[in-house]
């Protein structure tokens, strides 16, 4: 990993691919998301909608700067960002898990999901979201340890 400004010229264009692949993510799904109000199809209830594809987004980026090994802030910053979402999407899925099962949340009242049970699919997708930057993370560095030994 480089420090942040010591990038070469390949890492600044494959920077520049990720930030216009999330552009282009970004726009794409809000176009979709726009096109499905439009029809009337509501596939989630108030502004959840565009922060789930924010937040997707945002991984997505995230999960390719680790391919890439291009990280924006210095090695030690980053590594900690990344332990702490993993650490945050672990707890969002056991504090999920743990409201449905000791809780006894209805999941569907009058032929719709219910907001408590929208809640925590919510908080799920997102753990689950933070957790697959933590364990591309990992991977990566497995990955580069096992390679820059050869």
């Amino acid at each position: 990993m480089k420090k942040r400004g010591h990038l070469d010229e390949l890492q600044l264009l494959k920077r520049g691919d990720v930030f216009k692949h999330g552009f282009l993510s970004l726009t794409g799904l809000l176009l979709v998301n726009a096109l499905l109000y439009s029809y009337g199809i509501e596939w989630t209830s108030g502004k959840w909608a565009e922060l789930t594809i924010i937040l997707f987004v945002i991984v997505l980026c995230s999960v390719e700067f680790i391919y890439y090994d291009i990280y924006p802030l210095t090695e030690k910053r980053q590594k900690g960002g990344i332990y702490f979402l993993g650490l945050f999407g672990l707890i969002s899925i056991a504090a999920c898990g743990y409201d449905l099962a000791v809780e006894k949340i209805g999941i569907i009242a009058d032929g719709k999901i219910t907001a408590s049970a929208l809640g925590i699919l919510y908080g799920i997708l997102y753990g689950i979201m933070f957790l697959s930057v933590f364990f591309a993370y990992k991977l990566k560095t497995k990955y580069n340890l096992k390679y820059e030994s050869d």
